[in-house]
């Protein structure tokens, strides 16, 4: 059995659920994309610190 086409409003309602998710999942990207920032620079930071020990 075929579903009826959905109207105007459960498209708008639709279109407003997709608008949210994509919000959310572009703050997660940032948030992600900033703790791996923070954690490339401490591991480069650490591998620097070992490097110089190491010419010691």
């Amino acid at each position: 059995m075929k579903r009826p086409e959905p109207d105007e409003k459960e498209l708008l309602e639709i279109l407003e659920l997709a608008k949210e998710a994509e919000q959310k999942a572009r703050e997660m990207c940032e948030g992600i994309t900033a703790l791996s920032r923070k954690w490339r620079l401490r591991a480069e930071a650490k591998r620097a610190e070992a490097a110089e020990k190491q010419k010691v």
